[in-house]
């Protein structure tokens, strides 16, 4: 019953490793199987006889035969684990057949122990080679296989001799049932163990393996320590060669092995890598048949071997694979390769011990070789590091601070800052100051900027504080003085980075743009661009980027930039390059160019009058000279009328008084005859005093007076011109503004409107005169020559035939006229305009056929009063009632015959008169004459001195002498813009007898101060 129960144990056994053998159809496995199928045909053999005492021949002799193979069997599954001479096999199958032979043919009856010996001793025999063999393969091992080995070792003789008992009859037949159980344990045991027992056995090799790697010196490179592992690999694995495939980079792996020459001179590739772990059992690479991968032939003709065995591993550049090479089959490696596997991962990171040991030396070599000051802290603020770069800025030695309070060393009197960094850093932050105030050693104070970061460990646990500071006095000096030179800058400077932020900006920009400085750094210079083009400049500032020189924008083309209210203006751009330390910044230096904008448009405005200017001027001087045509054709009619009344007179007075004593009517006509003379002569004087009016030649005697005043002295003569046919109208503003002017000139304004107002009105009709204040703008002086001010308004309207736009044209041309020949000289609005205009006023026309016209002259407004003018002189007597004029006048006058008339009119009026012709004789008769005289009457115009030169030189021989000019052109001598000044007396010529006199005596009667010669010159 108890073999019963073994012999089914067995057999379960036997199909459980059937099933995990088998499937894998592998050679080597299928051997396994034939040997444990001939160790159980001792037990089925035993069954048999105890449960039917025979069995059929054939049935029991296949029985024994196999049996009794179990040597051969084990023989061969051996030679697949390492080199068996081939005639070994070939003996020990010929032994077999020779000795098993009898054996099997009398296996149904008791056998003859002559035939029983020989078959057993070749059985012990070969079994204790094949155990031999198995041990010294064992021995080759090492881990769970070393023991697994030894057991399939001590089985196999175990089983031999078990064999050998059997065969000394029934007496020892339960022994060597004994020794076949054991021996079936030990080969249970050795092929099918329990997972925690092969464990246990792979621990051993594990420990060696570890002992193994520690012996590496900790400054071995990684590759050492790789050959280290694969060699210990070896060893226990019983492979030829063992190989790691470690990672290399992205998509690449390198083989390394026990050895300097690598197997391979290539690199292999993840997907070698999966190809040569997809398989789940080893690789006969030399089998073509079976599609070995690639990568596995490689390897196996670079190392001489034949089966690949491959298993993954992990390493912390990322997967890899353990491969063993073997040129023979290997039994038992699957746990040792787990284990492996396993310790592949220690390998590794004792491979990367030497890289990280390297890259602390050298981190050690750059710490202390660093010029910045780098120091380490525990959180309590306790120094524990201290390099060379730190004794060199602070001055303390390693030794002198190591183990004390960093904020003791460091802050001097502030102490408190230092303590906030320590404490920030400790909770976590990093902090980055680029002025932080410390002290050096011997007590003076340095500024440096400063980085202070947390040290966390692998649990992210802070353990410390690592800072690195640096000595940027020279920096900040330099930085201070850029600085400065930036805010001096007379133009807005902004620098941005490629990506449009302004990292830059001084005073001048924050006025210009009016942002503030917070509001710029750190925003995009887009804000700065105006909207409708905004998004066109990220390409121009990347063109800008791209082309790194300095240029000049805005002078050809308008840029404009935007300010923080919106207004845009014209800007010149100046762009230049900067390499920083955060990379390429282009500097901004930008102008205002309002100015230059207005001043080129202002420019280009007088170049475009100047050209209109010029073409008017063309224009006005081609009028001008028609003018001056129509000027000569109507002087010369008017003076030909003239000179014809006077030459005509002239003849009849001749005749008259051909005879010496012409009779009483002929006398009286006479008389009549010269007063008609003297008409022309008045005739001409008004002649001659229009045309110096209209061209602004007059000579004036202005005064501040009140234009309603002269309208009232005059408006009684224009009642009187105008006729009882014509109403006239005032309407006066009692408050209106005094004006300065020449009374005379105003009057003539009215006397030539209220003419040609009562010629546009023949058949009767209304002249309204109105005078008002105006206060004129900017805009109100846009049509009109004036400068804005206050002006007094006189206004002039007729409701007469008024003017056709043509006529309306050129109504203030001199001689223009639409009267019949005759009938007007044409000099009447020509003449308002130049008096107007000559007192710093204008004169608007306006005018509609049928309907009247509208004269408005506007005079400037002064703020003096009135002044009160001399009192007029009476009119002279009759020759026969005026008594005689006592004095000496020094006359000076070039014109002979006018030299001498003037002379007689004074001579009769009883004064003294000293004659000369010119300004020298009469500077030699103030200095001869012996007596006083009392006045210098000199004409202003004259060749060889003016008149104002001659009264400064009598003035100077002869103090208080007063001085009377005559002249009827005197402008570019004694006036100023057509006015004389104060103190200046004149009288105009053509004069009268009565109006020289009158004009002697009222300078006669002012004294000496009323005209003196420095006052005329």
């Amino acid at each position: 019953m108890r073999l019963l129960t073994v012999t089914a144990a067995y057999a379960v056994i036997f199909a459980w490793m059937g099933y995990r053998y088998l499937r894998r159809r592998d050679p080597l496995l299928r051997d396994v199987m034939l040997m444990f199928a001939s160790v159980g045909m001792l037990f089925i053999i035993g069954v048999i006889r105890v449960m039917s005492g025979s069995a059929p021949r054939v049935l029991m002799g296949f029985f024994v035969a196999l049996l009794l193979a179990k040597p051969v069997l084990t023989l061969r599954m051996v030679a697949r684990l390492r080199r068996v001479p081939g005639w070994w096999l070939t003996a020990a199958t010929l032994a077999w057949a020779v000795s098993a032979w009898p054996v099997v043919a009398s296996s149904t009856g008791r056998l003859p122990r002559p035939v029983i010996w020989p078959a057993v001793g070749v059985f012990f025999v070969l079994e204790v080679l094949a155990a031999w063999l198995l041990a010294d393969q064992a021995r080759r091992r090492g881990g769970a296989a070393r023991v697994r080995l030894w057991c399939a070792a001590a089985a196999t003789a175990l089983f031999g001799v078990a064999l050998l008992t059997s065969a000394g009859g029934r007496s020892v037949a339960v022994h060597a049932r004994v020794l076949a159980l054991i021996a079936g344990v030990l080969y249970l045991l050795a092929f099918v163990p329990p997972r925690w027992l092969r464990r246990s056995w792979s621990a051993s090799a594990a420990y060696a393996m570890t002992r193994h790697l520690l012996t590496v010196p900790p400054e071995a490179p990684a590759a050492q320590t790789w050959r280290h592992f694969c060699h210990g690999a070896s060893q226990v694995l019983g492979a030829d060669l063992t190989a790691v495939l470690l990672p290399a980079g992205p998509g690449r792996l390198q083989v390394l092995t026990g050895t300097d020459d690598p197997p391979l001179a290539h690199e292999i590739t993840d997907r070698d890598v999966a190809e040569v772990l997809g398989p789940p059992f080893t690789i006969d690479a030399l089998a073509g048949w079976t599609h070995p991968p690639a990568v596995a032939v490689d390897l196996a003709r670079a190392s001489g071997t034949r089966y690949v065995t491959a298993t993954p591993i992990s390493t912390p550049g990322g997967p890899g694979a353990l491969v063993m090479l073997s040129r023979y089959r290997t039994l038992f490696p699957e746990d040792d390769i787990t284990v492996f596997s396993e310790l592949a991962a220690q390998a590794a990171a004792l491979a990367r011990r030497a890289v990280v040991l390297a890259d602390r030396e050298r981190l050690a070599v750059i710490v202390e070789s660093s010029p910045d000051a780098i120091v380490g802290w525990t959180l309590d603020g306790i120094i524990t590091s201290w390099n060379a770069g730190a004794e060199r800025l602070y001055g303390y030695t390693a030794d002198e601070v190591l183990g004390r309070d960093a904020v003791t060393v460091f802050a001097g009197s502030d102490q408190e800052s230092e303590r906030r960094m320590l404490r920030q850093v400790a909770a976590g932050e990093r902090i980055e100051r680029d002025t932080v105030i410390r002290h050096h050693k011997d007590g003076h104070a340095l500024t440096v900027s400063v980085t202070m970061s947390p040290l966390v460990d692998q649990s992210g646990r802070i353990t410390g504080i690592a800072g690195i500071s640096r000595d940027v006095s020279a920096r900040r000096r330099a930085e201070a003085m850029f600085q400065s030179l930036l805010e001096a800058a007379p133009d807005a400077m902004l620098g941005v980075d490629a990506g449009g932020v302004i990292t830059l900006i001084n005073a001048e920009a924050e006025r210009l743009f009016g942002y503030r400085r917070d509001e710029l750094i750190g925003h995009k210079v887009d804000i700065l661009v105006p909207e409708r083009v905004r998004d066109e400049h990220p390409l121009l500032r990347a063109h800008s980027f791209a082309r790194s020189r300095a240029r000049h924008l805005g002078t050809g083309a308008a840029l404009t930039a935007v300010r923080k209210d919106g207004s845009e203006f014209p800007a010149e751009i100046s762009l230049s390059a900067l390499e920083t330390e955060d990379g390429l910044t282009v500097t901004a230096a930008i102008r205002d160019a309002t100015d230059r904008v207005l001043a080129q448009a202002e420019r280009e405005r007088l170049i475009t009058q100047a050209e209109r200017d010029a073409a008017e001027r063309r224009v006005q001087q081609a009028r001008r000279l028609e003018s001056l045509g129509e000027l000569a054709g109507g002087v010369a009619h008017d003076f030909n009328n003239i000179l014809a009344i006077i030459g005509n007179y002239t003849e009849l007075l001749l005749d008259t008084f051909h005879d010496d004593t012409p009779a009483p009517d002929d006398v009286a006509a006479a008389r009549e005859d010269l007063r008609q003379i003297r008409r022309a002569a008045e005739r001409a004087t008004q002649l001659t005093k229009q045309l110096l009016a209209f061209g602004r030649r007059d000579v004036t005697q202005a005064q501040v007076l009140s234009l309603n005043h002269v309208i009232g002295d005059v408006e009684e003569l224009l009642r009187r011109s105008l006729g009882e046919h014509i109403h006239l109208i005032t309407h006066l503003d009692q408050h209106v503004w005094n004006v300065h002017a020449d009374s005379g000139q105003l009057e003539q304004i009215l006397l030539n409107l209220a003419v040609n107002a009562r010629d546009a009105m023949p058949t009767g009709g209304t002249l309204s005169i109105d005078t008002s204040n105006a206060e004129l703008g900017p805009d109100d002086v846009a049509s009109h020559h004036l400068q804005p001010g206050r002006y007094v308004r006189l206004r002039v309207s007729d409701t007469g035939s008024g003017m056709t736009p043509d006529v309306l044209e050129r109504a203030f041309e001199p001689f223009y006229t639409t009267k019949p020949r005759g009938a007007g000289t044409g000099l009447g609005l020509a003449t308002v305009y130049g008096i107007a205009t000559a007192a710093g006023g204008d004169v608007h026309l306006y005018s509609e056929a049928d309907i009247g016209t509208t004269v408005t002259i506007l005079l400037p407004a002064v703020e003096q009063p009135v002044a009160a003018g001399p009192a007029a002189a009476p009119d002279p007597p009759d020759a026969e009632q005026r008594p005689l004029e006592q004095g000496t006048i020094l006359m000076v006058e070039d014109e002979d015959a006018l030299r001498r008339t003037t002379g007689r009119i004074l001579v009769r009026a009883g004064y003294t008169v000293l004659a000369a012709g010119g300004g020298s004789e009469a500077i030699r008769l103030a200095e001869t004459h012996p007596e006083r005289i009392d006045l210098l009457l000199t004409d202003v115009i004259m060749p060889d001195m003016m008149g104002n030169e001659v009264a400064a030189r009598i003035t100077a021989i002869r103090p208080g002498t007063p001085v009377l000019y005559m002249s009827g052109y005197a402008e570019p001598v004694l006036t100023e813009n057509g006015t004389l000044p104060d103190g200046v007396v004149m009288v105009e010529k053509p004069f009268t007898s009565g109006e020289l006199l009158g004009r002697i005596r009222t300078v006669l009667g002012r004294g000496p101060l009323t005209a003196r010669g420095p006052a005329a010159g």
